[in-house]
């Protein structure tokens, strides 16, 4: 998506005066106050992590961390002074050898075992699978398992996968490009990393690669201090917390740039008239003289390239037609089917198999209370939190609203009340963007023998009702 300079200009213009506003809108206690008149600059570090932080123009840092940082500056008084730094690794050991103040961009687990006290996330991103175009789709992280996956050399992404699947084989890079290209090449099997990077280094350097799928990790960026700097980072989250939603978009669109296709039927009637018409002309043609039989070729070429084309963006269409686009996981209509294969299954060989119908608890309240926006986020962070917890064979798909569905093949009524009830673990303990604790109520349901489909979602729903009416955030076998 290009943006004009008017644009640009007028985006800074008002994120200038948001800020301005910021300074003289916010108050201090004494204790702050006093605080704030000692503390007049921190010293921090970060690599090239575009679109998130340019380092390349040194001294001048950029990108989105930057207009935080800029933010906090603005409202605190506090200067940040760039340190420059050529890798990772370098910028975590300065920060232990108290050569710099402030990491600006951490997770929770990059800083196990150094004194370090963070903020609250200010921003958050999915780490993203990227493969060569002959992968369609990556459906969970498992599917790594056994294979050459690179990772950023003390990124978040390698500690997550080495702790989580110690099966796939890893290959630490000193930069995300560098492990692209690797992939590109056909060194490695998949490149692991932070989405807005990922995205932003294949766009930028035309890699032919894509992103296929997503890992149930969400970094969520916080800025990390010494524990001496306990009163800044409190009054930092104070700062962060009043950040606007218009503020936290502004600066995203101004730096990142997501192109995402959507289906365009368009195009397939384009591809089907121009098939018509060389199919006319080659009829034509073929009365010519045989001198120009070598251009008939070539056009016949050029037809099989449409063709393939068509076939492609038929396969997206079918892909577009059984995915929820909030969540990536199957939509109703692929339940549906699933729902009936089952079914048809059972009639064969009698295996047993039922479903878990689950809603999240006060849901309304969410969305009134932090709004939609965040409501769609914590939709995004149970779909993966789901996926990860569920068996390989069982079947997740978003039922509707804030209502999951899961198709448990082969089990029985006592396993499908074992696995919700890891689920409703699962959930109740997850710290979730600003709502932090969400719950969930869950009815179970196996199928009987000479059941319509109708009975067995029936007696499920009941459950769940129930489950409501106990007070929520339980288990009800229906």
């Amino acid at each position: 998506m290009n943006k004009t300079i008017t644009r640009i200009l007028i985006i800074e213009l008002f994120l200038f005066l948001a800020l301005t506003q910021r300074v003289f809108s916010l108050d201090y206690s004494p204790e702050e106050q006093e605080w704030l008149s000692h503390v007049v600059s921190l010293r921090f570090s970060e690599v090239d992590w575009e679109p998130l932080s340019y380092v390349a123009d040194y001294p001048e840092y950029k990108g989105v961390i930057a207009d935080y940082l800029q933010i906090l500056t603005e409202t605190t008084g506090i200067e940040m002074e760039f340190i420059q730094s050529r890798t990772w690794e370098e910028v975590l050991e300065k920060f232990r050898n108290k050569e710099i103040d402030l990491i600006p961009a951490l997770s929770l687990k990059d800083m196990i075992g150094t004194e370090v006290i963070l903020t609250d996330p200010y921003i958050s991103f999915p780490l993203v699978i990227a493969s060569r175009p002959d992968i369609d789709f990556i459906s969970n992280t498992h599917e790594l398992e056994g294979k050459r996956v690179a990772v950023g050399k003390g990124y978040t992404s390698y500690n997550f996968l080495k702790n989580n699947y110690p099966d796939i084989e890893l290959f630490t890079t000193d930069s995300v490009i560098e492990g692209l290209r690797l992939l590109e090449k056909g060194s490695i099997d998949a490149f692991v990393g932070h989405m807005a990077v990922v995205m932003d280094a294949i766009k930028n350097s035309r890699l032919n690669l894509h992103i296929a799928g997503k890992t149930e990790y969400v970094f969520e960026h916080r800025i990390g201090l010494p524990p001496e700097h306990a009163q800044t980072v409190a009054i930092f989250n104070r700062v962060l917390a009043g950040i606007t939603p218009e503020e936290h978009n502004r600066i995203y669109n101004s730096w990142i740039k997501m192109n995402t296709d959507s289906a365009d039927y368009s195009l397939v009637w384009k591809i089907l008239t121009a098939s018509f018409i060389i199919i006319i002309l080659i009829f034509v043609w073929n009365r010519k003289i045989s001198a120009e039989k070598m251009h008939i070729q070539s056009l016949l070429r050029d037809l099989e390239t449409l063709k393939n084309q068509l076939e492609l963006k038929n396969d997206e269409l079918e892909k577009f037609a059984i995915t929820d686009q909030l969540t990536g996981l199957n939509n109703r209509f692929k339940l549906d089917n699933a729902l009936e294969n089952e079914l048809s299954r059972y009639a064969r060989f009698q295996h047993p198999f039922g479903i878990i119908l689950m809603d999240i608890d006060h849901f309304k309240d969410v969305n009134d209370s932090y709004g939609h926006a965040t409501g769609d986020k914590i939709l995004v962070c149970i779909a993966s939190l789901l996926q990860f917890n569920i068996r390989k064979t069982d079947i997740l798909g978003r039922w509707g609203g804030e209502e999951f569905l899961i198709i448990c093949p082969e089990i029985d009524i006592e396993g499908m009340e074992k696995l919700a009830e890891k689920l409703r673990q699962v959930i109740e303990s997850y710290d979730f963007p600003e709502a932090h604790s969400v719950t969930m109520s869950f009815g179970v349901s196996s199928y009987r023998k000479g059941d319509e489909l109708t009975h067995l979602f029936k007696r499920s729903d009941d459950a769940l009702y129930q489950a409501k009416n106990n007070g929520r955030n339980r288990v009800v076998l229906g």
